[in-house]
């Protein structure tokens, strides 16, 4: 189950990133990216944070609030790949694989982690 589960995540960490990536970097891009960016980061932490721990032994919170900051670490990574993008556009190759890469560190320290127990 963690195997499909990380899986899936890479996958959709990729594509989230490839599809964040494909625009050329624009200006307005770079708003709406960096927007999203903050949104992301204040809600994944207003859930994990701010919110008071569930008595029931609900989960949800927390997973929602892990898959939030999951997708602000993928907007990251694209956002400073379109400015590297932006800033040298001979290096986009290995730009684009170095910034793919990255959104591979979650999964991997999830599988670390839990490797280590």
């Amino acid at each position: 189950m963690i195997a499909g589960f990380v899986m899936g995540a890479s996958i959709l960490g990729l594509a989230v990133f490839a599809a964040l990536v494909r625009e050329e970097p624009r200006g307005s891009f770079f708003r709406g990216l960096g927007a999203g960016l903050v949104v992301l980061v204040l809600a994944g932490l207003a859930l994990l944070r701010l919110l008071p721990p569930p008595e029931t032994g609900g989960h949800g919170r927390v997973l929602t609030g892990l898959a939030l900051l999951w997708f602000a670490w993928i907007f990251a990574t694209a956002f400073v790949a379109q400015a590297f993008r932006r800033r040298f556009p001979q290096s986009s190759d290995w730009l684009m694989l170095a910034g793919g890469l990255t959104t591979l560190a979650p999964a991997t320290g999830l599988v670390v982690a839990l490797w280590m127990m």
